[in-house]
This record gives C-alpha cells, structure tokens and sequence, in this order.
C-alpha cells in the first residue's frame, strides 16, 4: 500500500497519502500482531491505544489509561500503563517521532462487590451501570463523569498512577481529567512522542454544558499544552530574502502591492497583535505553489531554507543554522 501511494503522488504531481494505523497496547496482542520494525518504516503515524488497560473485564477495579503502573499490579498487569506500551512500541523499532499516544474521554466503569472497599484493586460484581446518554454498561463519556461528581461522588486523586477515579455507593469509575492530561501531555513531549490521539472528540464535553469547564475542556487541555511548546516556532520579524525566480509582490496596507521581500509585522486592521511574530511572504501570485499541496518544500541544496505553500500562496522559510529541513516537521526552529 505504502509503494501504492508513492507512485500514486508521482504521477499525480501530488502529495503523497498518509498512512496511519490504530495498534494495540497490550504486550501479548503486541508480540503476537505486530512486526514492528515493518509498520515503523510504512506507517506516517502509529496511533497507540493506551486507554482500556483495565475494565469490568477484569475482576476488580483499576484504571482506564494509567500513566505508569500502580503497587498492586502484579503478574502480566504491571504492564497495563501508558509509559510502558509506548516504550515498548519505541524500544522494539517505532520511530519515537511516528508514535501518538492515546487519550480516553472517557472512563470505564465497575460495580463493587462491597461498597466499603473502593480502592484500587477493589473486587467487583461487573460492570457499572450504564450512562444515560451512551447507554452502555462499564463506561461514561467525560460528560457524564461530570455529572457523577456532581452528584455526590467522592473523586480520589491516584497519585501513583497519576490519574484520578471516583466512586459512590457501589459505582466506581476510572477515567482522565484535566489535571491528567496535562501531566501525560508533558510526559509525551518530555519522552520525544510524536503526539496525541484521542478517543473520542464527543465523549468531552463538547457543549461545555456537563464540567463547567468550557468546550472541549480535555482536548483543549492537548491543544495549548502543544501549542505552548511550539511557542518558539514563531517566524522571524526580519525580512527573508526573496526566492529566486518567484514574484514577491505583496499587498501594501493601502490595497496596493509593494515588491522585494516583505515582513508582515503580525497587526491587523482592528489594532490587534498576534505576538510579534511575523512571516516573510513571496509572491502572493506565485506560479511555484500552484498544483502543488499544502505543506514544506526544500529549498534547492540548502537544508536550511524552504518553501512552504498554503492555500496556493508561497511562503519562504529559514530554519535556525545547523539545523537539518525536515518535512515531518510543521514547524521549524526558526532563525
């Protein structure tokens, strides 16, 4: 499929698909599905499904997507945890840089055997009981956990595992919040992941009406923290050089056009800023990215310089000195 797509992007003159996959992060289903090494080189994005690590399945209570393992796990389960899978996946031949980590908006649910004993690793009866929007035994969407806080629920902070569970009368949950999110997002970007996965976009609370805590208020979580980090990929206010043999006619203020390479100061007419941060543009009109998909080209033989084309416009970039283009990269260090 891989060789599929190259020659299809060659004779189309476009960008080549992606290829993606959804793999398992339980060590047994691992060893004995995967060649690793393999879906490493084919594969754009490997999208590791760290949630689901404990259900009503099993015959007590434990969490969803636990950053790391807890003292009570013993046997195959000191494997269930979110740090372990995906070094396990990078340790065995996936490109860090290719692997996404999976975030649940939601929990899994369980029905304790005694009320009384509600901790982790607490004997259950089975699943807990169904949402009354999913409608399905053994878990809630973040929405619905929400409301089960609200409703009394004593919420524990599992500082172990770094995520929280929550539990009132026989119903016990474990689930992500916030906090946990950003404690997994640092964790990802400290560790060189590629990324975030989440499942699923409508189990947040995606009206904002259940937390109180806007829209989206998970994977908003994995929004700033990654944009926060991209913070020092803002392009630099000086004026680039134009790119050879490309117009570089850019609008003036006045509705006009004013030509050599010019700088966008990051204002607009309202009076706002974006920062500071500003791009070098060429050629509004220019022929060099028309056909041509949105995203990075080299530029010529310097690795340090780049095109990048969006929406038929064509935007000319520099990469820090020493540093190597890269077109995995949607943003570079720049100079």
């Amino acid at each position: 499929m891989r060789a599929a797509f190259e020659a299809e992007a060659k004779q189309t003159n476009r960008a080549r698909l992606l290829m993606s996959a959804a793999v398992s992060s339980g060590l047994g289903t691992i060893e004995t599905a995967y060649q690793i090494p393999q879906l490493g080189q084919s594969l754009d994005m490997i999208n590791v499904m760290t949630y689901d690590m404990h259900g009503s399945w099993d015959p007590f209570t434990g969490e969803c997507s636990p950053l790391y393992r807890d003292s009570f796990d013993s046997g195959n389960y000191i494997y269930f945890n979110v740090d372990y899978a995906m070094n396990y996946w990078r340790n065995n031949g996936a490109p860090a840089e290719k692997l996404l980590v999976g975030f649940p908006t939601y929990g899994n649910t369980f029905t304790l055997t005694n009320p009384a004993n509600h901790g982790i690793g607490a004997p259950i009866s089975g699943a807990g009981t169904p949402g009354k929007y999913t409608q399905e035994a053994g878990e809630l969407a973040y929405f619905e956990i929400c409301t089960f806080l609200q409703g009394g629920a004593t919420e524990v902070w599992n500082s172990q595992q770094d995520v929280p569970y929550a539990y009132q009368g026989n119903q016990w949950v474990g689930y992500d919040n916030a906090k946990s999110f950003q404690i997994k997002a640092q964790w990802l970007m400290k560790s060189n992941f590629g990324g975030a996965m989440v499942w699923t976009i409508d189990m947040d609370d995606f009206l904002g009406t259940f937390c109180n805590q806007g829209k989206y208020p998970l994977i908003n979580v994995l929004h700033k923290a990654f944009n926060l980090d991209q913070q020092s990929c803002s392009p630099p206010a000086t004026p680039l050089p134009p790119i050879p043999g490309v117009s570089t006619t850019t609008p003036s203020a006045s509705g006009g056009s004013s030509s050599g390479g010019s700088s966008s100061s990051g204002s607009s007419s309202s009076g706002s800023s974006s920062g500071g941060s500003s791009s070098s543009t060429s050629g509004m009109n220019s022929s060099f990215c028309v056909g041509k998909a949105n995203g990075l080209y080299p530029f010529a033989a310097n690795s340090n310089n780049f095109y990048e084309c969006s929406r038929g416009q064509t935007y000319f970039q520099h990469c820090a000195t020493g540093l190597v283009f890269d077109t995995s990269c949607s943003c570079c260090n720049w100079s």
